[in-house]
């Protein structure tokens, strides 16, 4: 079973426990969670929510199965620098249907490296897990995330005032959703060209 796939200069992989140390630097960082719901968090924090998702797809993997979370690390493909991490996370009731997510290290914003992690999941969700929608959501202010969404075919589908509140400010939630219709076969087609397994 693939664990590896690389395009546009980048290497997503399956999280394992080596990836935590810089996991848990980046999310210790005010700066890349100033728009999240949680954080900054500490080392045990970052591990106790990893280690379960880690097991599980190591599990499913020995299993000889797919995963039911698929949470990748996201390094520069020529020195293996760590960029972030990407996600899927199945949306309950709706098999198919997944939540994304990324998170990228504050030395590599503005490069595009948002877009591809963002395309990266739309490929894997579509091509590899053969689902028919995704789901994503930002909170109002992160301009960066909602263009990231937008640029790979999103639309905003809704918006859920005041839903979050973090750092003594209340913040609204902007809801993406992207179906595997919106997007024509060639362009699903060139997704197939983008990445390939590592």
């Amino acid at each position: 079973m693939q664990h590896a796939w690389t395009g546009g200069g980048l290497r997503f992989s399956y999280c394992t426990e080596h990836d935590l140390p810089d996991i848990s630097r980046m999310l210790s960082k005010e700066s890349v969670c100033r728009w999240l719901f949680f954080g900054p968090n500490t080392d045990e924090g970052t591990r106790s929510y990893f280690l379960p998702l880690i097991g599980e797809m190591r599990a499913a993997f020995r299993a000889g199965r797919m995963p039911d979370h698929h949470v990748f690390t996201v390094r520069l493909e020529d020195t293996g620098d760590f960029v972030g991490q990407c996600a899927l996370f199945p949306v309950d009731f709706s098999p198919g249907s997944f939540l994304i997510g990324y998170q990228l290290d504050d030395v590599y914003w503005k490069r595009g490296y948002g877009t591809l992690a963002c395309t990266f999941l739309v490929y894997f969700a579509f091509t590899l897990l053969e689902g028919y929608r995704l789901n994503g959501d930002t909170v109002a202010g992160n301009t960066a995330s909602r263009r990231v969404m937008e640029r790979c075919g999103f639309v905003l589908e809704g918006i859920q005032r005041k839903y979050w509140h973090a750092g003594g400010e209340y913040h609204d939630r902007l809801i993406f959703g992207l179906l595997k219709s919106d997007l024509a076969p060639e362009r699903l087609s060139r997704l197939g060209e983008t990445f390939t397994a590592a």
